[in-house]
């Protein structure tokens, strides 16, 4: 019987370096378990869920400082320690600050700060993945080079200095190869909505026949993308002959986390068809 095997990491950036330890650990696993053919579409899915937990991080971070700006400005007798308690405890009621967040959202065009910060980010990591594939370390000065960065590197410290982080899982049982990314911040409902919503309508176009019609109907991505990202995992996963309902799971409460599940068994069985 094969032992359990799990291997648990932290990403703080994720660089063209990151994407490749994951890959290469995954590969191990999926190696051991004999199905090296199927890691670059299951990766594929982990990728998407990666890019998905930085998007919601970035986006959780924003409406939290917009809140904060929100509140000096209503109680300018209180201190920031007292705006941050206020803060922490109106995280603890999802409904509460999902009905503001929601506000901020619409008022403050979130979603477009959002991509901001993601085109800046791009900026940032194609310097670091340039010095990567040249084997060598960022430097200062590669760093001080890099112009119109300003708000990325902001929320990249706030990130450290707020522990929000992302946590990839991957574990090798017998039967399954589980693969669960948590991003430490809650999703928005609206956001957590607006995945189901993009799942079932990528699933009504798929049973049509029409899967790429889906596709180009969502070219858009005025949202941050929310969705679409998990209608490409649906894909794939479909592709491979897999139930996406019951391979993607996602969990939320304080955190984040999606769970995807891969069936040994039934992978193997499509390889020997």
């Amino acid at each position: 019987m094969t032992e359990k095997k799990k291997i648990t990491g932290i990403i703080q950036s994720y660089s063209t370096r990151a994407r490749d330890k994951i890959f290469n650990l995954g590969a191990s696993i999926f190696m051991e378990a004999g199905l090296s053919q199927y890691v670059d579409d299951i990766f594929a899915c982990a990728d998407e869920l990666i890019k998905n937990a930085v998007k919601a991080n970035y986006k959780f971070l924003l409406i939290k400082d917009a809140l904060y700006r929100q509140f000096t400005q209503q109680y300018p007798e209180k201190s920031h320690q007292e705006i941050e308690d206020y803060l922490d405890n109106l995280l603890k009621d999802k409904t509460q600050f999902d009905t503001l967040a929601d506000i901020i959202r619409k008022k403050e065009d979130i979603s477009a700060k959002v991509r901001e910060i993601l085109n800046q980010e791009n900026k940032f990591l194609s310097t670091k993945n340039k010095a990567y594939r040249d084997g060598h370390k960022l430097s200062s000065q590669d760093l001080n080079s890099i112009e119109g960065i300003e708000e990325f590197q902001a929320i990249r410290q706030q990130m450290i200095d707020e522990n929000i982080r992302i946590i990839l899982k991957m574990q090798y049982e017998p039967d399954f190869i589980y693969i669960e990314v948590t991003n430490t911040a809650p999703i928005l409902t609206h956001d957590l909505n607006r995945i189901h919503q993009k799942r079932d309508e990528y699933r009504q176009y798929r049973d049509e026949g029409k899967e790429y019609e889906f596709f180009i109907h969502n070219i858009d991505t005025s949202d941050s993308g929310f969705g679409l990202g998990y209608a490409k995992i649906d894909s794939f996963l479909s592709n491979l002959g897999l139930n996406p309902d019951t391979s993607v799971a996602i969990i939320s409460s304080n955190n984040t986390t999606a769970l995807l599940t891969v069936p040994i068994t039934l992978l193997d069985k499509e390889q020997i068809a």
